[in-house]
């Protein structure tokens, strides 16, 4: 098998190859691919070009249960910490709307696990792939997608930034990240074909596509929330945000912009600060660093501030306590991170779900990999439902006018490939 894929993709290509998988994965019940679209700058510092996982042996929805499996070290896990996977670490709820009702906490040990590592190594971990996975089904449906539904208008949503920063006057966060929910009803559409677009316009470092079910996730996010890889942590929150320009010059003047700007560097350098007082409560003294503070990064759609903070894992540390420590990404809930979250749920109008959660995998030694849940697309295909979401860092510099510019520009791609 190993040598008919060698032949393949010499002859067809890798990408060939990679619709192949995201075909293949639509026939199960439970799969996962995590993808780094042949990208080897921003965020992408994993081992893996590609992880496919395809059906499931065992499926976690408890939090302990997951837990003890992964402290077991002889598993592979693939799946979703959703965003209110928070409640279970401190003292908070979620009451608001839910768009797509999905899992708090969802992890599946696969039936198959093929991987493809950076240097093009390809190994069948585990399983066997069917003869069916060279005999894609073939559809070539159009979409047919409903209007876009959000609870939040540009006027509703220009005041609650005006409210935000009376509440940041008062003290009670300084930093706020505020995000706005879109939903569509539709008649057509196919997970797969969107998710292979989506990548084709917006190649990220992070994608993952998620299948649970009646329940995708289709992700194009270039967002690193956390990885372990022998003994050290590191964690690439994004803040800070620009559009691509027309030419080389155009861009050029835009990264200037983007890495001078006084209020993208105040907000990353928050979140930065956050992260770091979460990585040291789980690790050795004196090891938590940045080691790149305000990079930019270059991508298809936009430019994009990343810094990096890494440190060493405290031994005997179990995933649990790493979670708890650092779960959700700063980046997706301003500072201080407790006040911040209680303060979201207050201001939202909408459940966030899987958005701003976590994607990933966790490899039988305990070492893992796991994005931010943005730039990403659920689809319930019981109800015919799309949700998806964006939103930003709101400071007492922020904009209103331009928040909301922002806001159309990290939906962009996905308007795009559902031809909006």
């Amino acid at each position: 098998m190993i040598h008919k894929i060698e032949s393949y993709i010499k002859t067809e290509g890798l990408s060939s190859f990679k619709k192949l998988l995201y075909s293949y994965a639509d026939a199960f019940e439970y799969s996962c691919i995590l993808d780094s679209c042949e990208l080897n700058t921003g965020v992408s510092i994993s081992k893996y070009e590609v992880l496919a996982a395809f059906g499931a042996t065992k499926v976690f929805r408890d939090l302990d249960k997951l837990n003890d499996q992964i402290q077991q070290k002889n598993s592979w896990l693939f799946g979703i910490s959703a965003y209110d996977l928070k409640n279970h670490f401190e003292d908070l709820s979620s009451q608001n709307n839910k768009i797509i009702v999905t899992p708090e906490l969802l992890y599946f040990e696969p039936e198959t696990l093929l991987t493809i590592d950076k240097n093009g190594t390809i190994s069948l971990v585990k399983g066997k792939i069917q003869d069916s996975f060279w005999r894609p089904a073939i559809s070539h449906k159009n979409f047919s997608i409903g209007a876009a539904f959000s609870p939040i208008s540009k006027e509703k949503y220009l005041n609650k930034v005006k409210d935000i920063h009376e509440i940041i006057r008062k003290g009670e966060v300084y930093e706020l990240n505020y995000c706005v929910p879109f939903k569509h009803k539709y008649s057509s559409f196919s997970p797969v074909h969107f998710h292979e677009n989506l990548l084709e316009k917006s190649p990220v470092p992070m994608a993952s596509f998620l299948k649970c079910n009646q329940l995708y996730l289709c992700g194009a996010s270039m967002e690193r929330f956390l990885t372990l890889k022998a003994g050290k942590l590191t964690s690439q929150p994004i803040k800070g945000t620009i559009r691509k320009g027309k030419d080389n010059i155009e861009d050029q003047a835009l990264i200037s912009e983007l890495y001078h700007s006084e209020k993208d560097r105040a907000e990353n350098v928050m979140i930065v600060d956050l992260v770091r007082n979460d990585l040291a409560r789980i690790s050795e003294p004196g090891s938590v660093e940045v080691s790149e503070l305000f990079g930019i990064y270059s991508y298809l759609q936009v430019h994009q501030m990343i810094s990096t903070i890494e440190s060493n894992l405290t031994e005997k540390t179990s995933w649990k306590d790493i979670m708890r420590s650092i779960f959700p990404m700063g980046s997706m809930t301003g500072a201080p991170k407790v006040a911040a979250m209680k303060l979201i749920e207050e201001l939202e109008d909408f459940k966030r779900g899987w958005y701003s959660g976590s994607v990933g995998y966790i490899s039988p030694s305990g070492d893992f990999d796991s994005n931010v849940v943005i730039r990403s697309l659920v689809c319930d295909t019981d109800q015919m439902v799309l949700n998806y979401n964006a939103g930003g860092a709101i400071t007492i510099d922020s904009d209103p006018e331009t928040e909301w510019k922002e806001v159309q520009l990290k939906t962009k791609a996905i308007r795009e490939v559902l031809d909006l």
